[in-house]
């Protein structure tokens, strides 16, 4: 409460000042030099993509971003731990020493923690200081302005691409989407994705109108040269969640720029650039329609998802803003 409460205060007065305040983690490269920024809700995989064992982390959650560049508000780091585990994720494995504090985890009868176990509840968490990486930006966790912004959405639908290159407009449209999915009640037996529009990726802590945040973060963007990326870290047409490893592989292509001379097509309905092939990622996956055996079952989940953007953004549409961005969404 603390944590979200100084957030909220920084959403206040920072965009005042024409500083972004952004719900999102943050990176560089060893020179400190190639900034990228990542926008997410829960779970979509902020502390995991911005923890790079080849990158500096800034921070994974909170940062502004003004005339000098990218801050973290934050000393320390708050990581999912369900079913941790040292290959997929070494530096938040290695974080977990003397001053991180766990929740909800349980522990066998020798004092081991088992990370797989989600009897007390799915969000275990560990918090540490941020110094527990060994990778980061010292003395002041701070970089400069962002080259790439990425956001990070869990399709649990199966329909958006693994990655998708934005348009300025989308961005903008994406961004006030705020869009992730969850498989609700898999409990219960009910795997039925439910929908979550967040605005700015981060609704709760917004204390002006989202399009407020939308403005300042486009212009740090614009002044800098940024580009927008999507980045679905959820479900395809398999059933299954995309790999931690092909999900590196994209963001390694997206930093390291590979993503710009791919070769690329159109995705329909969302109109979304897509490469079609990429180093290190299953070339497989690149369009989600190649994940399905009937590609028409990705057809009907698409228009279903693209109505549901429709419905959401229609509460934007109140300005001429607003209206203007309509044809950067999903079209039916």
């Amino acid at each position: 409460e603390m944590k979200k409460g100084m957030f909220s205060m920084m959403n206040y007065y920072l965009p005042l000042k024409g500083i972004a305040s952004m719900h999102c983690s943050a990176n560089t490269d060893m020179n400190g030099e190639n900034t990228a920024i990542f926008f997410g809700l829960s779970g979509t995989g902020k502390t995991t993509l911005s923890t790079d064992p080849k990158r500096l982390l800034i921070g994974d959650d909170e940062h502004g971003w003004d005339d000098n560049g990218v801050f973290n508000f934050e000393g320390g780091c708050y990581a999912k731990v369900i079913n941790l585990d040292k290959e997929s994720e070494p530096d938040i494995y290695n974080a977990i020493k003397r001053n991180a504090l766990l929740e909800n985890v349980t522990l066998d009868a020798e004092g081991k923690i088992d990370f797989a176990d989600k009897s007390v509840t799915e969000n275990t968490r560990v918090s540490y200081p941020i110094n527990h990486i060994e990778n980061i930006v010292r003395p002041i966790s701070s970089a400069p302005a962002a080259k790439n912004v990425i956001f990070l959405s869990a399709d649990a639908f199966g329909v958006l691409p693994p990655v998708s290159i934005l348009t300025p407009e989308q961005t903008q449209y994406y961004f006030l989407s705020g869009f992730t999915a969850k498989l609700a009640g898999t409990e219960r037996g009910i795997t039925e994705p439910t929908p979550t529009f967040s605005a700015c990726f981060g609704q709760a802590f917004l204390e002006l109108h989202p399009t407020k945040y939308g403005e300042e973060l486009v212009k740090k963007m614009e002044a800098n040269g940024a580009k927008a990326y999507l980045v679905n870290t959820g479900w395809n047409g398999t059933g299954k969640r995309i790999t931690i490893k092909d999900t590196r592989g994209i963001i390694d292509a997206i930093l390291n720029g590979d993503i710009l001379n791919a070769p690329t097509k159109k995705i329909p309905y969302f109109n979304f650039e897509v490469p079609t092939e990429l180093p290190g990622v299953d070339t497989g996956i690149l369009d989600p329609r190649d994940t399905y055996a009937d590609a028409s079952e990705w057809e009907e989940k698409a228009k279903d998802l693209a109505q549901r953007f429709i419905k959401n953004f229609a509460k934007y549409e109140g300005n001429e803003h607003g209206k203007a961005l309509v044809s950067a969404g999903p079209q039916l």
